[in-house]
């Protein structure tokens, strides 16, 4: 689908995703529940490079992926190959240097229900805040402040961004700790936006927006 509209308009279009469960899989169907397309089918069951076959080859019509991977894939965005028609911005407003992606719509726009809204929160958080460091009741704070502080210096060495420049060839973006705490607490914790979360993740029909 070349445009927005059309993807919108379509039903019964085929998103593909590793298994159910899977990090691509959920984006893929959050994606598809938020811009509310029409009878969606799931395709489970592909790995990161069969995925990108199945697309091309027309045998599924739309998958997610990381920017920083598409990028990587020059054809496919200097010969048009693909159309990209939402971005999930993590942290939001953070977009990958590229001119391809400048257009896009923010996946946000299309939360326009107060369940939506969590959900985006909880995926985006989520995700934010990959493997935090987490310590048991009662430590002392000097303790505490110790190990914040030697983060801050290490996350912010010049040589660790180097170093991340040459192995991704991406900038690297790590949270501080006081943003890492701020992004656990935001987390939605009500009954109600947890288990619309884990239907979205699993092999279930939609929950409604």
């Amino acid at each position: 689908m070349n445009s927005l509209e059309k993807l919108r308009a379509a039903s019964g279009i085929r998103v593909g995703g590793q298994t159910v469960g899977h990090s691509i899989y959920f984006v893929g169907r959050l994606f598809t529940w938020l811009m509310e397309l029409k009878e969606p089918r799931f395709i489970p069951g592909y790995s990161g490079p069969d995925l990108d076959a199945a697309l091309l080859q027309g045998e599924i019509d739309a998958r997610a992926s990381v920017p920083d991977d598409i990028t990587r894939r020059g054809e496919w965005l200097e010969k048009g190959m693909v159309h990209w028609q939402a971005l999930f911005e993590i942290p939001r407003g953070y977009r990958v240097s590229h001119p391809a992606f400048s257009k896009i719509a923010s996946l946000d726009t299309f939360a326009r229900t107060d369940r939506g809204k969590k959900i985006l929160i909880m995926a985006r958080n989520f995700r934010l805040i990959g493997v935090p460091y987490i310590l048991p009741p009662g430590t002392p704070p000097e303790a505490v402040e110790i190990l914040k502080s030697a983060f801050r210096k290490s996350l912010t060495d010049p040589e660790f961004h180097a170093n991340m420049k040459k192995l991704t060839g991406g900038a690297a973006a790590p949270l501080m700790p006081e943003e890492q705490e701020r992004a656990i607490r935001e987390i939605p914790r009500e009954p109600e936006t947890v288990e619309t979360y884990k239907k979205i993740a699993g092999p279930d029909p939609l929950p409604p927006l």
